[in-house]
């Protein structure tokens, strides 16, 4: 993940047009699990093993 991208604070968001605060959210969308570290894409890929396996459960 690239650790370039500044942090966005709810005063900068405020400060920005819709367009430039669309701008700024989508170029912080990761579609790529491969750019996350290691540690927290394991993190994410557990958790959604476990809401599913709980969904499946719960759908029984």
């Amino acid at each position: 993940m690239s650790t370039d991208r500044q942090l966005l604070a709810a005063s900068d968001l405020d400060a920005m047009s819709p367009d430039e605060r669309a701008a700024a959210l989508a170029e912080r969308v990761v579609t790529d699990l491969d750019v996350l570290p290691d540690e927290f894409r394991q993190r994410v890929l557990d958790k959604g093993s476990r809401l599913a396996a709980e969904r499946r459960s719960s759908a029984e």
